[in-house]
């Protein structure tokens, strides 16, 4: 059906004066047609033609997720009942791609384009864990930030090669592949832990649950990109 659609609108829409000219803008979702869900939004991005034949392009992206769960234990001091206590986990991160792009004249309805955007993200973690003491009824909360490199900085840039189809005016697919640098830098791990009330540490011992923060180290990464799902934009 959406092949039928496609083909009768471009059958009926004539083929010129398709383009998007000096001072149009879009927006561009992901398309992945055999998907359960067909229309996808990683993150936003924008474009505005600062000529007939380049542009300029963001993309945006704003993520947060948190969960939390019931940590039942048995009771230590009555026996058969049971106690609980909050588990929670939360991480928020960002993406901000500004680039540009060169457009060639190819055809009535194609438009290729080279281009280069720049890539700065960054991420935070953090997860709070009840533990059960031995002799109360009481917990040990620790909390730990950016666990198992959950948190980032990264900067990095793509070239980039693509073509847009346009199907009506103000439709088009397409699709875009790109060769990129990117340097990672893992946030430290930090963990720390309050007590309950009954627990008092062994005189001169370090402090088990609250070590110096770890170093988790940095990446660099050097290769082709490629996003899989068919770029679905509108022109405005």
């Amino acid at each position: 059906m959406l092949i039928l659609s496609f083909t009768a609108a471009i059958a009926q829409e004539p083929a010129n004066d398709l383009k998007p000219v000096k001072g149009a803008n879009n927006l561009e979702l992901n398309f992945v047609p055999l998907n359960g869900k067909p229309i996808q939004l990683t993150y936003i991005r924008y474009r505005r033609f600062l000529t007939d034949m380049t542009a300029f392009r963001l993309g945006i992206g704003i993520s947060y997720a948190s969960s939390k769960a019931d940590s039942v234990f048995n009771s230590n001091v009555t026996p058969g009942k049971t106690v609980s206590s909050d588990y929670k986990m939360s991480k928020m991160g960002w993406n901000i791609k500004p680039g540009y792009e060169k457009h060639f004249a190819g055809t009535n309805r194609l438009s290729p384009y080279i281009g280069a955007e720049l890539d700065l993200a960054g991420q935070t973690s953090k997860e709070v864990t009840p533990y059960a003491t031995n002799a109360t009824d009481e917990f040990f909360i620790r909390t730990e930030k950016n666990k198992s490199n959950g948190g980032f900085f990264r900067v990095g840039v793509n070239a980039l090669a693509g073509f847009d189809c346009y199907i009506t005016k103000h439709l088009y697919l397409g699709t875009e592949l790109g060769f990129g640098f990117q340097m990672v830098k893992y946030s430290d791990y930090k963990m720390s832990t309050v007590y309950p009330s009954g627990f008092t540490p062994a005189p001169g011992v370090p402090d088990p649950g609250n070590p110096e923060d770890t170093n988790q180290g940095s990446e660099i990464n050097v290769g082709p990109n490629f996003n899989s799902a068919i770029r679905l934009g509108f022109i405005f």
